[in-house]
């Protein structure tokens, strides 16, 4: 993993966006340190997770098969298809759909 790469976590359904800040190997496994994007949801689901057992479990370095590589470019582009294809359909444009 090469700092200043854009990456994708899945904690438990939540999907987190963040850059490499640096990387380092402890042992065998190489981690990264991530900064994160509009991480509220992953903020909250700790917050519940320190108020139950008394403990942050909040996770500060990432082991990089945690971690996915992503293309930003690629990925706005076809969330961009996705939304062209979905609008017509919410809005009832489409032949045959109804709003």
């Amino acid at each position: 993993m090469k700092i200043g790469q854009a990456v994708f976590q899945d904690y438990h359904g939540i999907r987190r966006y963040g850059v490499v800040e640096s990387t380092t190997i402890q042992g065998k496994w190489a981690y990264a340190n991530v900064t994160w994007f509009d991480d509220e949801p992953y903020e909250r689901a700790m917050a519940r997770i320190e108020a139950i057992q008394g403990e942050d479990k909040t996770q500060h370095l990432y082991r990089v098969d945690e971690l996915r590589w992503i293309d930003p470019d690629k990925e706005r582009a076809t969330l961009r298809k996705v939304m062209d294809y979905q609008l017509p359909r919410l809005s009832g444009t489409r032949p045959g759909i109804r709003g």
